[in-house]
């Protein structure tokens, strides 16, 4: 009889992988390390909507499933020994909604050896929509149980830095490419440097480290070389 083959490691272990994969935040004039940002394959608004997950008695919730998240990427940066903080994490637009995230988020980071404050939680600027009073408050809870919280501006900045979010938003990240056609982005920036809020962009190049800092922009999404 033939044996059965061996497994192919290689595979095993490309299977067993994180899912999760991270890419450096630094800062494009120091070249220090401002963190990370961990980036998923699947969204929370992306999930299947059909077949035997879509007959769950009890469906997933936003909370219930960035608290998920924050375990993944707890994981993920343990075993791949990355130490470089704060960990930006996207968050579902419904998440800052929900009432049960900041609890279930505490609750899901208090189960690895990370602590809240290594997170921020980015959520879209949309998210912010409605009443600024109220998105204010839903950010407190977030603070008050330990976590920083960010914006991410790369698609609309429309969120109004009031004098009470200021001092309550971690991160603005934006998209460095948007800063040319957009005075209003430039404008956003600003403030948000003169707040002390850091901003971080995407598409951002080493050498335009001076022109972006005059913006208001610190750090660069896995900065580009001038290669």
């Amino acid at each position: 009889m033939r044996p059965f083959p061996r497994p192919n490691t290689s595979l095993v272990r490309k299977a067993n992988a994180p899912a999760v994969r991270f890419k450096p935040v630094m800062h494009l004039m120091a070249g220090d390390s401002l963190g990370l940002l961990a980036d998923e394959p699947i969204e929370f608004e992306e999930r299947v909507s059909f077949g035997p997950a879509s007959n769950d008695n009890e469906p997933l919730s936003a909370a219930r499933w960035m608290a998920g998240r924050l375990e993944r990427v707890a994981s993920a940066a343990c075993a791949e020994n990355l130490s470089h903080r704060p960990i930006l994490v996207a968050a579902p637009m419904a998440a800052l909604a929900d009432p049960d995230t900041a609890l279930l988020c505490d609750a899901a980071v208090r189960r690895t050896i990370l602590c809240q404050q290594e997170f921020c939680l980015m959520f879209s600027d949309a998210a912010f929509a409605g009443d600024p009073a109220d998105a204010t408050d839903r950010v407190a809870r977030l603070r008050r149980v330990g976590f920083r919280v960010g914006i991410d501006m790369r698609y609309s900045w429309q969120t109004p830095l009031s004098e009470s979010l200021r001092i309550l938003i971690d991160t603005i990240r934006i998209d460095a490419e948007a800063l040319e056609e957009s005075d209003d982005l430039i404008e956003v920036t600003q403030a948000a440097k003169a707040s002390g809020i850091l901003v971080v962009a995407d598409h951002a190049g080493w050498r335009d480290g001076t022109f972006l800092e005059d913006l208001g922009v610190a750090g660069g999404v896995a900065p580009k070389s001038d290669a």
